[in-house]
């Protein structure tokens, strides 16, 4: 899990700077990333570790990191510092409706957005959220062993890897928004 939260996160560290090039009236800032763990019905074990590793990558590639559980921050003036917003293992429903307004505001102002692990199994009724993810969880089996075929080997996070690829993870199944 932490290979893939490193690709995801350089991916958008890289994102963010090429952004902020393009921009050369603005002064040059760092970043801050916003992780949000909150949980419903389900904790993962894996949040603590998630926070470490998102936290020694911002350490080692310039950028900032608050990571909280609290859903109050979401607010139009307290996100307007962020970057990006990170949904690390949340589930369940996690935002009222004022802060899924402010969320909504956040991502159509440019800001940036990852969800981890069981982001999708998030907000399944709240349609927006779905369609910015594309979908939402419906399953896994147990662990096991999976090859993956890596299509685009030019894209950031994926251009290392190899043309395949074997890894022991838990795999999930989605059901895409209509």
């Amino acid at each position: 899990m932490i290979t893939i939260i490193a690709e995801i996160l350089l991916g958008l560290r890289a994102t963010l700077h090429t952004s902020s090039a393009i921009n050369t009236s603005e002064a040059v800032k760092q970043h801050k990333l916003l992780v949000f763990t909150t949980i419903g019905p389900y904790y993962h074990e894996s949040i603590p570790f998630g926070i470490a590793a998102i936290e020694k990558l911002s350490r080692d590639n310039e950028f900032l990191v608050d990571a909280t559980n609290d859903s109050s921050l979401f607010t139009n003036n307290n996100l307007k510092q962020y970057s990006a917003v990170v949904f690390l293992s949340t589930t369940g429903d996690v935002l009222n409706d004022q802060e899924k307004n402010a969320f909504v505001r956040f991502i159509r102002s440019d800001k940036g957005f990852v969800g981890i692990h069981s982001a999708a199994d998030t907000e399944y009724g709240w349609s927006w959220y779905n369609k910015l993810l594309g979908g939402h969880f419906m399953s896994h089996p147990i662990q096991q062993n999976a090859t993956l075929n890596v299509i685009d080997r030019r894209f950031i996070v994926t251009k290392h890897f190899p043309k395949q690829w074997r890894r022991f993870d838990e795999w999930r199944s989605f059901q895409a928004t209509r």
